[in-house]
């Protein structure tokens, strides 16, 4: 029997912890920096930013996610999570 290779699941419960996931997601899609910024139409900086949890917008945030195969689960703090395909 063969087993589904799972898809790591990120908790991120401030800017900080978020960035460290996006960059996490975008190493494992064997992308760089430059080709996440490329991708967005924005600059490196703005990437390296995101990345360290520093002030972006929003939008670029989302879009970074989408384009790194990735969702966002708004999860009430303390709630039990299983997550299903």
């Amino acid at each position: 029997m063969e087993h589904e290779e799972l898809t790591p699941f990120y908790r991120a419960v401030d800017a900080p912890s978020l960035g460290r996931a996006i960059s996490d997601a975008r190493k494992e899609a064997g992308l760089t920096q430059q080709d996440l910024a490329s991708k967005l139409n924005v600059t490196r900086g703005t990437i390296v930013r995101l990345e360290h949890g520093e002030a972006v917008s929003l939008i670029v945030a989302m879009q970074a996610i989408r384009i790194l195969g990735r969702d966002v689960a708004l999860v009430p703090r303390f709630s039990k999570l299983q997550v299903r395909r």
